[in-house]
């Protein structure tokens, strides 16, 4: 079809000129510049439709990208909680294993820690997993610590691995967050 078509816009106009005499031709020739003005307005509309569809691909595109990225950044959340999940799991098996505990270095240096010292590592890890996912906010975040900075236990063990935790994370911003308003809670409680 395309082939006829183009064979048909050379043909049809060399017969044309070929049979017509000049007055007829003059006369094709006037309408033809009289109907320039609505090729004009034609070719504009085919070039606004032109770069309509490309501002519509651009923007599709620009969400896509954002689409990719909101993906990304899931996938990298998802894979960081399964990373937790299975340091949970290591500690819970030191819980359970004397000997097992024996492999994990000791919470700080030089001081003495409990099975109780374990499972404060895992409550705070689950706090923090739980900010990190965004599945608490700051204000409830604050409130949970404050409320286990109650327990004897929880601020003894924060008052052995302050040190060592900060030393071991510091430089990284959401580390230092969370380690911010575990300090708030410990300062704002009082030792047992």
């Amino acid at each position: 079809m395309a082939t006829l078509a183009v064979a048909a816009s050379v043909t049809v106009p060399l017969v044309v000129l070929t049979a017509l005499d000049d007055r007829s031709l003059n006369r094709w020739s006037l309408i033809g510049q009289a109907m320039a003005p609505v090729g004009l307005v034609y070719s504009a509309a085919a070039l606004f439709g032109i770069v309509f569809t490309l501002v519509l691909q651009q923007r599709d595109l620009s969400n896509q990208r954002e689409s990719l990225n909101v993906a990304l950044d899931e996938q990298r959340r998802s894979s960081e909680i399964a990373l937790r999940a299975l340091h949970v799991d290591l500690i819970k098996m030191a819980l359970d294993d004397n000997e097992l505990a024996e492999v994990w270095p000791p919470l700080s240096p030089g001081v003495p820690e409990t099975r109780k010292d374990h499972y404060c590592n895992l409550i705070l890890n689950l706090q923090k997993v739980a900010f990190e996912a965004k599945t608490i906010e700051v204000d409830e975040l604050r409130g949970a610590l404050a409320y286990l900075m109650h327990s004897p236990d929880m601020y003894q063990f924060w008052t052995k691995v302050r040190a060592t935790r900060v030393e071991i994370t510091e430089g990284d911003a959401g580390e230092d967050v969370f380690t911010a308003l575990v300090d708030q809670a410990y300062v704002g409680a009082s030792p047992a």
